[in-house]
């Protein structure tokens, strides 16, 4: 079996996948003729079933004309784009191209930009995943970001904007910046089949709702007070959370779960890492910014000591934060905060606060929020003031101030939860707009 056709197989439910288009070749040109061409076009085109729902998906055959996207090559892309846009069902494409067809000229480039047109038109209304099987750069790897989401294949997969990936001896990038995820081509497959399984398959409809058999008053343990990832872990059903843009962005977590069947997308700091990067907040706006075309309900967790101090910070974390802050205050969908640690400074507001975005609120009741330091504080207010009067002046402040029960006195926080009741009350949170979703 070709490997095109292969790694479609591996992907669709067994004997589901029907090719279209299959008998389609590049069209006579002053450089290219039919005789020269294969069918296909180097591509296969067609539709199937993943876990039951209905998918539409394209592998690109890199032994076909060079490996190369030609006219009919990416008209066959843009009919697959319009039967999925019109089945409202998601799409796949599995690319490993090297470029434009040469023989072609610009009827290659014209093919491309209606690529990029029928993307764009499906942007926010089906779910468009995209997995770099092999060569994928230039205007292909466009293709490749317009998409929701990207995978590549750790043993083959190459995505790259130019063929020199380094400047004057210089990187200029590494494929985790575009990627969520470089696994190998199993765990890939895998990971493809739980995504398409969670989210729903298009903008109008509701994401499925399975029923849950695990317990909804099921206790967490000690070991995730500390660790968010280990927090969204166990509080997923079954204990199955499934991480997006992993090796990117070490600072925030991100990612999809269930909640008592339902789907929830949810950020969060990693608490591990303190302070927050731009990177970190992108990855959390690209999250917020699917949930809301998807319907999804979003859940934010809140535990950082405040932005990171570097050069890359000054430059980047002011423009990442306002996209962060407009996506959360224009999704419409059902928005929970949980704080779980030391809060200092405007990271508490950016986190989808109370006065932000957020519905409902909840604190653990371990947790604070703090403006500066209470010590640091009190040194402001009273200056000259003795270390011993300073001392309680700070825990006086810190009181009034940074407690949950503070912040639960001024309606900033809905309920104060212990860290071990976590999941039942989160589950109830959502379960509020059961109405809506």
């Amino acid at each position: 079996m070709e490997i095109a056709r292969k790694r479609i197989e591996e992907l669709v439910d067994y004997g589901s996948f029907v090719e279209i288009g299959e008998s389609i070749t590049a069209r006579f040109t002053d450089f290219c003729s039919p005789s020269d061409a294969k069918d296909g076009d180097g591509i296969i085109t067609g539709y199937g079933t993943m876990g039951g729902k209905l998918v539409y998906i394209y592998s690109q055959k890199n032994t076909s004309m060079g490996g190369s996207l030609g006219e009919m090559h990416g008209r066959k892309i843009v009919n697959l784009y319009n039967l999925a846009m019109k089945s409202k069902a998601p799409i796949i494409g599995i690319l490993d191209c090297s470029g434009i067809r040469v023989e072609e000229g610009l009827d290659g480039l014209n093919a491309l930009s209606k690529v990029y047109k029928a993307q764009a038109k499906a942007v926010g209304v089906i779910p468009q995943i995209v997995i770099v099987a092999g060569t994928c750069g230039g205007g292909v790897s466009i293709l490749a970001n317009m998409a929701d989401f990207i995978f590549v294949d750790e043993e083959s997969g190459k995505l790259f904007v130019n063929s020199q990936n380094f400047l004057n001896g210089e990187e200029l990038f590494t494929q985790k910046t575009y990627t969520d995820a470089i696994l190998k081509s199993e765990e890939l497959t895998a990971y493809v089949k739980k995504l398409v399984e969670i989210l729903p398959s298009s903008a109008e409809e509701l994401p499925m709702v399975k029923e849950c058999k695990d317990d909804l008053n099921r206790e967490l343990s000690d070991n995730c007070t500390n660790d968010t990832r280990t927090l969204l872990t166990e509080m997923a059903d079954n204990h199955r959370f499934l991480e997006i843009k992993a090796q990117w962005g070490d600072d925030m977590v991100a990612g999809l779960m269930r909640l008592n069947g339902a789907v929830v997308g949810v950020y969060g700091n990693d608490g591990k890492s303190e302070r927050m990067t731009a990177e970190g907040i992108e990855k959390a706006l690209r999250l917020v910014t699917l949930c809301d075309r998807f319907n999804i309900p979003v859940l934010t967790i809140t535990d950082t000591k405040g932005y990171d101090v570097t050069i890359e910070t000054e430059k980047n974390f002011s423009k990442s934060a306002s996209g962060l802050i407009m996506a959360l205050a224009q999704a419409d969908v059902p928005k929970v905060n949980l704080i779980t640690g030391d809060i200092y400074g405007s990271a508490y507001s950016l986190m989808n606060s109370k006065g932000l975005s957020c519905d409902l609120a909840f604190m653990w009741d371990t947790a604070t929020v703090n403006i500066i330091d209470p010590m640091d504080a009190v040194t402001i207010m009273y200056p000259g003031i003795s270390p011993a009067e300073a001392e309680k002046k700070a825990e006086e402040y810190s009181r009034i101030h940074c407690s949950p029960a503070a912040l639960a006195k001024h309606g900033y926080v809905d309920k104060v939860i212990s860290p071990k009741d976590t999941r039942k009350y989160i589950i109830g949170a959502f379960e509020a707009f059961s109405n809506v979703f």
